[in-house]
């Protein structure tokens, strides 16, 4: 306290302001300063002009108390989020397909069981450079992809899997074929997702190692303009059959690959358990709960 104190006059530059800033009276502030000063052995400050300068020994502390103010501050956050879930938040952040397909059945449960939990969504990979990943609740993404460094207090754990499947118009000379392999894909135009994407990276992983160029490809930036460009006959798309078979309006065919290695994987990556916020633990106890 009497750090901070000193900190808070530093800021304002006077006792009267940093007794409001700590809501506290001019006698107690004052009385903090008087306690440090004799601790430290040396003035840590004068009054001049009616305000309040630093000596240097005072204005050497300064940085450090920042940083342990700071430090009170994340212990704060810490216990605040472990306190009732009758107000709280949960921070998320995942690749856009996630975010689009598989998550909104479970952030629709958790929220109609804690309508007071505000839930904080950042879908995309064009987010992550600016995510603060040490204050996420949970981060889900897809296996290939590079993802931002995690916190050591993070662990990786395996999340949905689901069969890669190729989508075509009804019309395309492939639609007849059951089962495709990628030399069947290879004379006809390929349209892919973003190079970050998880699926993407599984799929050329597959082409290189059966040496097999595609035709031409479009690239996109999501799902939806796949679906969007298929359906306009520009080239086969491919995507899990989970989210295939929630786009029926597309009004596509699927087919499977031949290939028994196609399988797109997700993963989140979470704080450990003692670090888990209650809303999280409640949240994560959901997901066990619901099968896809």
């Amino acid at each position: 306290e009497q750090l901070l104190t000193l900190l808070a006059v530093a800021e304002t530059g006077s006792v009267s302001e940093a007794a409001l800033r700590l809501e506290r009276g001019q006698p107690a502030i004052s009385e903090r300063l008087h306690k440090l000063t004799r601790e430290i052995g040396e003035p840590l400050y004068v009054r001049e002009g009616g305000g309040i300068q630093l000596t240097p020994v005072g204005q050497a502390l300064i940085p450090d108390i920042r940083q342990l103010r700071a430090k009170l501050q994340d212990i704060e956050n810490l216990l605040l989020r472990q306190k009732s879930l009758q107000a709280g938040e949960l921070h998320i952040a995942s690749t856009s397909l996630i975010a689009n397909y598989l998550l909104p059945q479970y952030l629709q449960s958790f929220q109609s069981q804690n309508p007071g939990v505000n839930l904080y969504i950042k879908s995309g990979v064009t987010y992550w450079g600016d995510i603060n990943l040490s204050k996420l609740d949970v981060f889900f993404f897809e296996g290939e992809m590079d993802i931002p460094h995690l916190p050591d207090s993070y662990e990786i754990q395996p999340w949905l899997t689901g069969e890669i499947v190729a989508v075509m118009p009804k019309t395309h000379p492939l639609a007849s074929v059951s089962v495709l392999s990628l030399e069947d894909i290879q004379p006809f135009p390929v349209v892919w997702r973003e190079p970050s994407s998880g699926v993407r990276r599984r799929l050329e992983k597959a082409f290189r190692q059966k040496n097999i160029v595609p035709a031409h490809f479009i690239e996109v930036a999501d799902v939806e303009s796949v679906g969007a460009m298929v359906k306009a006959g520009l080239g086969i798309g491919f995507m899990t059959h989970t989210v295939f078979e929630q786009r029926p309006d597309w009004d596509l065919l699927y087919k499977p690959l031949s290939s028994s290695q196609l399988i797109w994987r997700s993963f989140m990556a979470i704080p450990n358990p003692a670090r888990r916020s209650r809303a999280l633990s409640v949240f994560l106890d959901l997901m066990g709960s619901i099968p896809f």
